[in-house]
């Protein structure tokens, strides 16, 4: 579920983005990479395809989408994210990530993340791949651009992650850490690196009909370097929802489609977007 899910930047950026006058330098990670983000394993009720559906910020349905993770025949976990308006604009997540550690308490490790957009009219925008096992990440526009992929080495240590950030908030829930630290990486202006930060929410729900209580983490740049505390002054809101009374499950996302499209929530469709999206 991402964060260029979170903000994939289109082929061309309108000269009065802010990013687009900034940079950043990173130490060049180690010849054979890996990230050091070690994510929950998912719960066995957690794996299949669930459908959800797009809306935007009045709460009216726009679209369809879909949440999906899958175990792979090597042992690996897929993760798939498709949200969007039907017959408009739509973005297509996708992450890789290989079990890590004991059987008995897995963990897992992102080994890549791809972010693939599209605009209003069908136009392909930037594709985002960040490849954790070369240690590089890339932003690549489409062939009729005509541009040139930008590349960046990922910073080391090696924490960003762009997309299985519903398993990333799950030490949110579970009182493991107050805050989660992340890295996220974007296309928006160039390819960069921008540290950011999630917390849950103090607002607490009262647990629904089916004894659901949802509760918010919100997410966003933390503000430790100039380039992070302009951003946190001009990013949207974004926040993912979860059910802390069955196992943290993921519910809900609020954020950009892509970069200077339209902010969107995606949910689940057993849920009550009543129970997400605020009147």
């Amino acid at each position: 579920m991402s964060a260029e899910m979170l903000w994939p930047s289109p082929p061309r950026l309108r000269s009065l983005q802010f990013f687009s006058v900034l940079c950043l330098a990173f130490a060049a990670a180690p010849a054979e990479a890996e990230s050091a983000l070690e994510l929950p394993y998912p719960s066995p009720n957690s794996f299949g395809e669930f459908p959800a559906s797009t809306y935007d910020e009045n709460g009216l349905r726009v679209g369809s989408g879909l949440i999906a993770i899958t175990r792979l025949e090597n042992g690996h976990v897929a993760l798939r994210v498709r949200s969007g308006f039907d017959g408009g604009a739509w973005t297509e997540l996708d992450a890789e990530l290989e079990p890590i550690g004991q059987a008995a308490n897995p963990k897992l490790r992102v080994l890549h993340e791809r972010s693939q957009s599209y605009d209003a009219e069908g136009t392909q925008l930037v594709t985002l791949f960040i490849d954790h096992v070369k240690g590089e990440a890339s932003c690549t526009p489409p062939e009729s651009d005509g541009g040139k992929a930008s590349l960046l080495t990922l910073p080391s240590p090696d924490r960003v992650v762009n997309v299985p950030l519903n398993l990333l908030f799950e030490t949110l829930r579970t009182g493991e850490v107050e805050i989660v630290q992340t890295q996220v990486f974007f296309c928006l202006g160039g390819a960069r690196m921008l540290g950011f930060a999630g917390k849950l929410s103090d607002e607490r729900t009262a647990p629904d009909a089916r004894g659901r209580r949802i509760r918010e983490v919100r997410y966003g740049p933390d503000g430790k370097s100039f380039i992070s505390w302009a951003a946190k002054a001009m990013a949207p809101k974004i926040s993912f929802w979860m059910d802390v009374n069955h196992g943290g499950a993921y519910v809900a996302h609020r954020m950009p489609l892509y970069s200077g499209g339209p902010v969107v929530y995606v949910i689940l469709d057993t849920i009550d977007p009543s129970a997400v999206i605020a009147r």
